[in-house]
């Protein structure tokens, strides 16, 4: 690993699109790219601490130039704000993520962060974004010129933030790529970004097929998925997956990394292996999502008598200590192509390409058995199938389109409760709003709260919410609290957590914020 601190603050244009709408009970598809007459590829969802969707793209304005698009919906996906933000330079594979710094030791840095290469400078950009409603809060930063030589593409997960021992780095978000540095050929690098005041330092490794695994590159469509306990120290329960093709051998592999950075924080010597192909058929494009104990890698092979491309899924409950194998889509003599996935507890949405259409499947078993498929385009064939054309996440789905005559951005619900927590107040005790802005109802949705501090009643509560119906929300509380001093308020529910300050004064909390 080597570290540099070089990152200058660079300026930026926001051109607008323009906003759009969803189709009523927003049940169809919407366009979240309008006015944009090029093309538009390589999206990525995400969600931000205030349910805020925000959904980021590379604007490809012709072969030399390229900037990064920004769309977000505050209302759960019905209305959409588009925005290209021009950068000096060629910005390609953007990515967002969202990170609560708070969380953890370290900077507490809560919001959305924007990662994306620049093909001209053979470096990259990030942007911080507090709050996606306003501009004013982006910061635009360029990384040194030829500190990504070749880099081909680029992956940005929520909550990927860790600390990097080695160095002793300040703790902050982990971007993932391939790329050509240190006389790799398509290799795989990850650069460990300091946040906080420390902002703009950087410790970067990668793997020059030494490792466990050997020669693996070169390699591309590289994918990551973080893990933590609810511990803000960093132990051993921190810890995060890496995915990636190999094509060292003439039919493609996928390569599997488990990263405990507290145990070996080099990515290269990290527990390592060959997850399928490579023999008599490819496995290729993985996508890998963790919940808790269980983790799930998607992909597509052709191993099956036809030759033709089907969705196969890994699936283990421990970590990836023991694994089992389903088939996602298998329907032959016909490709299906180019998954995505999103997990959450022991279920799993899977999304893929079949004959010009996205499909959503789900499982409810960590992936090891399948529903039936269900078609998310809904105009025929318009669907581009092409390396990370989809995307999802709990704020849904969103997909690179042609039905307009040039490649769009679109995007649709994904068909689940999604839960979450607007606002807590204080006043007698703690009350704390739960929504769900989901297209389903929720049922059984455990909820916590938590107060820090000298708290001698009412220190903790929690319960379970039966039924909260999709667009609704509800208001859970504490009762009565008797304590004194400030105090952290952690307020959990169905998955949701939030943080807030305040101050005990009796059965009082005063200045909730």
């Amino acid at each position: 690993p080597f570290g540099f601190s070089n990152a200058k603050k660079m300026p930026f244009e926001i051109k607008e699109l323009g906003t759009s709408e969803a189709t009523t009970g927003n049940a169809g598809n919407t366009l979240i790219t309008p006015n944009s007459p090029e093309d538009d590829v390589l999206p990525a969802i995400t969600k931000d601490g205030n349910g805020n969707i925000a959904v980021v793209w590379s604007h490809k304005v012709s072969p030399l130039e390229g900037n990064m698009g920004l769309s977000y919906s505050t209302d759960g996906g019905t209305t959409w704000t588009g925005n290209i933000i021009e950068l000096e330079g060629f910005q390609y594979y953007a990515d967002i993520a969202y990170f609560e710094g708070s969380k953890y030791d370290g900077p507490a840095w809560d919001g959305l962060w924007v990662e994306c290469l620049d093909l001209a400078t053979n470096g990259g950009n990030f942007i911080l974004i507090p709050d996606v409603t306003d501009s004013s809060t982006y910061e635009a930063y360029a990384w040194t010129e030829g500190t990504r030589p070749g880099a081909t593409c680029l992956n940005f997960e929520d909550d990927m933030w860790y600390k990097e021992f080695h160095f002793d780095l300040t703790p902050g978000p982990v971007v993932a790529m391939i790329n050509d540095d240190q006389g790799m050929e398509q290799g795989l690098e990850l650069w460990w970004m300091a946040a906080g005041d420390d902002l703009g330092n950087i410790v970067y490794n990668w793997d020059s097929g030494t490792g466990p695994e050997g020669e693996y590159f070169p390699a591309s469509d590289i994918d990551t998925a973080a893990i933590h306990d609810s511990d803000p120290a960093w132990t051993d329960n921190d810890f995060f997956y890496v995915v990636c093709q190999s094509d060292v051998q003439d039919k493609s592999q996928i390569l599997y990394k488990r990263c405990v950075p507290t145990v070996q924080d080099d990515i290269e010597f990290a527990e390592s292996y060959f997850l399928d192909g490579g023999d008599t058929y490819d496995a290729s494009h993985p996508n890998v999502v963790a919940s808790g104990d269980n983790v799930a890698v998607v992909y597509m092979t052709n191993d099956n008598v036809y030759g033709d491309w089907d969705i196969r899924c890994k699936y283990s409950s421990d970590h990836g200590q023991n694994w089992g194998t389903s088939t996602v889509a298998g329907e032959h003599m016909t490709d299906e192509m180019y998954p995505a996935a999103y997990m959450s507890g022991n279920t799993v949405f899977v999304v893929y390409i079949r004959d010009g259409n996205l499909y959503l499947v789900k499982s409810e078993d960590g992936g090891a058995t399948w529903g039936d498929p269900i078609q998310v385009n809904d105009e025929d064939g318009t669907v581009v199938a092409e390396e990370n054309a989809v995307d999802l996440q709990s704020g849904g789905i969103v997909w690179v389109d042609n039905r307009n005559g040039n490649n769009d951005i679109y995007y649709a619900p994904l068909p689940m409760p999604v839960i979450g927590i607007p606002s807590i107040s204080g006043g007698m005790g703690v009350k704390a709003t739960v929504a769900n802005s989901g297209t389903e109802d929720a049922s059984s949705v455990d909820w916590s709260i938590s107060l820090s501090g000298m708290i001698f009643v009412g220190k903790e509560a929690s319960g379970t919410i039966d039924t909260l119906a999709a667009g609704s929300e509800t208001t859970i509380s504490t009762g009565l609290v008797f304590g004194i001093g400030p105090t952290t308020i952690t307020v959990t529910a169905g998955g949701a957590s939030k943080t807030a300050s305040g101050f005990v004064l009796g059965p009082l909390v005063l200045g909730v914020k």
